[in-house]
């Protein structure tokens, strides 16, 4: 750092206070590099400065840059560890620990209207509704609202409810999944007991809600009303079969999580058990990147700040792989945002300790999955690099094209092109193509065809071609794209491979031998990835055309026959030869079916046989 700049900053330096609060570090363009806590700005901020100085991971690569540095006072540490998230959220500081995507996560909210419903939503509210999560797995979610409409009949729809209008009911009324609020036939204080008592078995008090809901089940029975009676038993059932899924993880049933990690160059993984009634519910997983060289303390407690600044649940005890930064200043924050006490420990023996551990083993094993089988979208991408070098190709391969056939005996043969960006799938650029001048099954001229027309795409201002070209196949499938490539004169300049499926050999142009990769190879795993979606996407293109051709009939070429008499005329004689069997007479006595569209059926499907 320059004399001048760093007499500056010495200065600067001097009149910082030593009141708790965050500070920020800038460059020379003001940019936000760094963004910290402190129980003393000056004591923290001044031992960057220091000789040997190592209050941060980064430090030796961050203070040159550092050019300025603002300070805000807060009242008290918990104030300024609040402060610090919020402030990390809006600048996202290149040198501070970060969760590494911002996707929002699926969340289970409670309304609170006159008749309740349960939605997923990716956006916390302060809108006096219950929320429950983040869940990470989209689909899990899901299926999670399905599972309580079973046990508690609350309604999912949007319907406006404020106003007087009736609606017929749904199915999920029929299938009792709902009380049909919308005809009128439910009370609000029915509606609100429900959503009650799915915010106490969301919260993990399944236990409080079997116990209201026998004893209702007991009263109704006593009064004679068995249907009601057998209908909250089916919703007794439907929790304990649920519950039954749950695996017990706790002695004592609180309602814990649990927090491992495992770190691993610059990112990490974090696992977290949600424990709830002493019962493991969910296990979610988090990246952070940023880590390399960071200490345990920081990388947990940068994860514990920014997952439990979105989430909405907090339990009473979160079980910690190791201690983090101002512990009981994250414990007070935890407890106002969760409103009764909340606890930090960290196990040292016993069932929890072996629980923190199985976390910890859990995020091993995922960053080590994620690192071989999802390729980080960084310029040196370890794959990409490793792909270059195997294949000994030009550049780095950061676009890939991967091109598969699907075909069931020459019939409707499709093919498909799948792009992945920096070792990810980019869905926007996949591309279909129905195989257009091949007649019976050649795959060979199919992936000629294919191959052809991306090419020609290309050339003629489309889509450049990419760094590298894959197909699925062998020899043969690679001589036939290496046949068109030189036909552009393209073969010496555009990069092409073949992945065959039973070995996984790599088949090369102009080489005998293919190249044989480890089956634990990360690069191998790429490549088959993308081979594997490619297969896929051709497959659910066939599969698409097949289903419709099979709906298709003679019927589609009359045209005074649309989808719905077409449906009408299939129900009534059963099939085409019904219909071509049929009389006028009987044909319009079919709902729809006029004296000329009869005569019409008639012209196209020819004369009933004489008997």
């Amino acid at each position: 750092m320059k004399p001048e700049l760093m007499n500056i900053l010495e200065e600067k330096l001097k009149s910082i206070p030593s009141n708790p609060g965050v500070y920020i570090m800038k460059d020379a363009d003001d940019k936000v590099l760094y963004v910290g806590k402190a129980i003393s700005l000056s004591n923290r901020v001044r031992s960057y400065f220091q000789a040997g100085a190592k209050p941060h991971a980064l430090t030796p690569s961050m203070i040159p840059q550092v050019k300025d540095i603002d300070y805000i006072i807060t009242d008290s540490e918990v104030e300024a560890l609040i402060l610090e998230n919020n402030l990390v959220q809006k600048y996202k500081p290149k040198y501070n620990i970060k969760l590494k995507d911002d996707k929002r996560y699926p969340y289970l909210k409670v309304t609170t209207e006159d008749f309740p419903r349960i939605i997923m939503t990716r956006i916390v509210e302060k809108d006096g509704s219950k929320y429950f999560g983040p869940y990470v797995h989209y689909k899990a979610t899901r299926q999670s609202i399905k599972e309580i409409t079973k046990a508690f009949p609350i309604r999912t729809c949007n319907l406006d409810l404020s106003g007087e209008k009736k609606h017929r009911p749904c199915l999920n009324f029929h299938i009792g999944r709902c009380l049909a609020p919308c005809t009128g036939i439910a009370s609000k204080e029915d509606c609100q007991e429900v959503a009650k008592n799915v915010c106490y078995f969301l919260k993990g008090n399944a236990d409080d809600v079997l116990k209201n809901l026998t004893d209702k089940m007991i009263e109704a029975s006593t009064n004679l009303e068995f249907e009601r009676a057998a209908q909250i038993r089916d919703r007794i059932n439907s929790i304990q079969q649920i519950l039954e899924k749950q695996k017990v993880s706790s002695s004592d049933g609180e309602d814990q999580d649990v927090i491992g990690f495992y770190q691993k160059d610059d990112d990490a993984c974090v696992v977290l058990f949600m424990v709830r009634g002493g019962k493991l519910q969910d296990q979610e997983h988090f990246f952070l990147n940023g880590t390399e060289g960071s200490t345990p303390t920081e990388i947990l407690t940068a994860f514990i700040e920014q997952y439990y600044h979105e989430a909405s649940f907090i339990p009473k005890t979160i079980l910690l792989q190791n201690d983090i930064e101002m512990q009981e200043a994250v414990e007070q924050w935890l407890s106002e945002k969760r409103g009764s006490a909340v606890t930090l420990h960290v196990p040292q023996k016993g069932k929890k300790l072996e629980m923190v551990e199985m976390a910890a083993k859990n995020a091993s094993s995922i960053l080590e999955r994620d690192k071989a089988l999802t390729v980080f979208k960084k310029d040196d991408n370890p794959s990409l690099i490793g792909l270059r070098d195997v294949l000994s190709l030009p550049r780095q391969p950061n676009r890939i094209d991967c091109f598969d056939i699907s075909n069931l005996g020459g019939s409707l043969a499709v093919g498909s092109m799948v792009v992945f960006q920096d070792g990810e799938p980019n869905k926007s650029e996949y591309r279909r193509y129905r195989i257009r001048t091949v007649e019976g099954q050649d795959d060979f001229a199919m992936m000629r065809e294919v191959i052809e027309r991306r090419v020609r795409d290309a050339m003629e201002g489309g889509t450049p071609l990419p760094d590298l070209i894959m197909v699925d196949g062998g020899k043969g499938q690679l001589s036939t794209a290496v046949e068109v490539l030189k036909e552009f004169n393209l073969d010496s300049t555009q990069p092409i491979i073949g992945l065959a499926k039973k070995q996984e050999q790599i088949f090369l142009p102009g080489q005998s031998d293919p190249v044989v990769l480890d089956n634990h190879s990360p690069i191998l795993h790429l490549l088959q990835r993308i081979r594997d979606e490619a297969h896929r996407f051709a497959i659910t293109y066939h599969r698409k055309l097949r289903e419709k051709a099979l709906t298709s009939s003679i019927l589609d070429y009359i045209p005074s026959i649309g989808p719905r008499r077409k449906q009408l005329l299939i129900q009534r004689f059963g099939s085409i030869e019904g219909i071509r069997d049929a009389s006028i007479d009987e044909l319009r006595s079919v709902n729809g079916i006029t004296q000329k569209i009869a005569e019409d059926i008639r012209k196209h499907l020819g004369s009933p046989p004489e008997n």
